[in-house]
């Protein structure tokens, strides 16, 4: 069954390209079209309150509590999603967690549904529902769409090497440290301690977390071994996941993982910190490291890690069952159910 339904996607973005360049986003937005409707994206409040759409679509949980009330009065279905982690007391606490649960609150109560990527964001939420039936079943645990490299696999050597690739946001320091680039960049100093020939490539944004990398990376002695080559294209992602060798996510914190996701169905190597999403997605079937290992700068730890690295093989069978999971077909379905 095709649906035909004008439909308003919101996001509280800086600027409206980003819906183009931002993969979930883009996905999402390609995923509504799948099933028939003609979607409309906004970063503007005002623009969604004059388009009268029949479906709202909106990203995260502060101002979509606004986008859901006007649906609300508008007759609209109204369907929020996004990462939920600033709800979380992993990452605030005190009166901003207070703040933010109060805003997730409202959006609970007045979505008709709520798509949430990964177990640690449903337990968060589950636990502003205050064992009211009518909330809890609003909540629905649904996979983003993951999107694997479309270029050919290339086998690379391991042996003594550990040629390692990540993405990140850089524009704040506690974005770095919460996705783990900080945790990346030491890892390949313990690596080097034991003598493996270990580097990292890390793209993303400039802005200050950028210079707290930079930093570390001078403290390290790492400058010819850790590079910062800043925003990638779509294409030059796509290569770098079918050529590369290790993607690292470190994560203190994750959502569903995106890129984590993508790396892993296109036959890299993930090492991950077995965190939100990273544990839903990938799991045992990727390379968990603890992170305790990297702050206590254990060599040993490191050294039995490495080990494990040259014999872990990427299981292909569980990669070709499960990409329909993660399909845009599937996402549709999600929405339009």
């Amino acid at each position: 069954m095709v649906f035909k339904m004008n439909v308003c996607f919101y996001s509280a973005v800086e600027d409206d390209v980003l819906f183009e360049r931002v993969g979930f986003y883009r996905d999402d937005i390609a995923a509504l079209k799948e099933g028939g409707g003609q979607v409309f994206a906004t970063k503007s409040l005002r623009e969604l309150f004059r388009s009268r759409p029949e479906m709202i679509v909106s990203y995260f949980y502060t101002k979509s509590v606004f986008a859901a009330l006007f649906g609300r009065l508008v007759g609209a279905r109204v369907i929020l999603t996004g990462g939920a982690d600033q709800i979380s007391p992993v990452l605030l606490s005190g009166g901003r967690l207070f703040v933010r649960r109060v805003f997730a609150f409202f959006c609970l109560v007045l979505a008709h549904r709520i798509l949430v990527s990964c177990t640690n964001d449903l337990i968060n939420f589950k636990r502003l529902c205050f064992g009211l039936k009518f909330l809890e079943k609003k909540l629905e645990l649904e996979n983003h769409v993951v999107i694997p490299s479309p270029l050919p696999r290339v086998v690379v050597d391991r042996l003594g090497q550990f040629d390692a690739f990540t993405l990140c946001w850089m524009g704040t320091i506690s974005n770095v440290r919460r996705k783990g680039v900080d945790r990346a960049v030491r890892l390949i100093g313990l690596l080097r301690k034991i003598g493996v020939d270990a580097s990292l490539n890390v793209a993303g944004s400039d802005g200050p977390g950028r210079i707290f990398i930079e930093n570390l990376i001078k403290e390290l002695n790492l400058v010819n071994k850790v590079h910062l080559i800043g925003p990638i294209s779509e294409e030059e992602k796509n290569r770098r996941f079918a050529e590369g060798q290790v993607y690292l996510q470190l994560s203190e914190y994750e959502g569903f993982g995106v890129a984590a996701a993508e790396a892993f169905f296109s036959g890299m190597i993930v090492v991950h910190s077995n965190i939100g999403g990273l544990r839903d997605v990938i799991g045992k079937r990727g390379l968990i490291l603890s992170l305790a290992m990297i702050d206590e700068g254990n060599v040993s730890a490191v050294d039995d890690f490495y080990s494990s690295f040259l014999r872990y093989k990427v299981d292909e069978k569980y990669l070709a069952n499960s990409i329909e999971k993660y399909s845009i077909k599937s996402r549709s379905n999600a929405f339009f159910r």
